[in-house]
């Protein structure tokens, strides 16, 4: 369903020296005046992309959540497939089997990082969400890193007391990998920029397999996972 590769890039901001207009130095106090806002707001922790790749990220995810909404909300999952294409993975309740979770890939996703991620109750869909993997860049790669190496291999009941999960939102089966999946709300040691789930995946045994950080770029509902 994601990568395994922890892969992540920095786009750094460079005016071209030597240009004096005034609306060159007018553009250079407005992203200062960005950077700074982002700087005390959300500490000195620098993100792995600019703030005007981000920004110009957010609303471009924005309007095609909206643009799609009312195209996919209320209509059967064929309206998925036909717009999306082939399926990455789908995930049924296991507490109710009626209620999955499908993603699909995004086309142009350089990184292979985001997803379509749509969920259906009794065949109809409820919920359009775009999500993305290490949404907050290095410090969820931190976050991941450190859980790997607490939670590989060990149960569920371990899981949520070794890495503070929690009890589970959502326990799901993989249709095509028949591999248990437990997501988890990590919202509470994670800041607002970023991952909101941790999503673990179990063995045949019950035992940890992977654990990837899932972010929300934009969403139909406020919490896409929670019931």
């Amino acid at each position: 369903m994601w990568p395994t590769s922890k892969q992540w890039f920095h786009n750094v901001i460079s005016p071209s020296a030597g240009l004096r207009s005034r609306r060159t130095l007018a553009g250079k106090l407005i992203l200062f005046g960005v950077a700074f806002l982002a700087f005390i707001t959300g500490g000195c922790r620098a993100h792995p992309v600019s703030l005007a790749s981000l920004i110009a990220g957010d609303a471009i995810n924005d309007a095609d959540v909206k643009d799609r909404r009312s195209k996919l909300v209320g209509q059967d999952e064929t309206a998925a497939d036909r717009m999306f294409g082939q399926r990455l993975e789908t995930l049924v309740d296991v507490e109710r089997p009626g209620v999955s979770i499908i993603f699909y890939p995004v086309k142009n996703d350089l990184f292979k990082k985001s997803r379509y991620t749509v969920e259906l109750e009794d065949g109809v869909i409820v919920v359009f969400a775009k999500t993305k993997l290490n949404i907050d860049g290095v410090e969820d790669l931190i976050h991941d890193a450190n859980l790997e190496r607490k939670l590989i291999g060990k149960t569920p009941g371990q899981c949520s007391q070794d890495g503070d999960l929690g009890e589970p939102l959502r326990t799901l089966r993989s249709s095509e990998k028949g591999q248990l999946l437990r997501i988890y709300d990590i919202r509470h040691w994670t800041d607002f920029m970023g991952a909101r789930y941790c999503l673990l995946r179990f063995d045949r045994s019950d035992r940890c397999r992977d654990v990837t950080l899932l972010g929300v770029s934009a969403s139909t509902k406020k919490d896409p996972i929670r019931r």
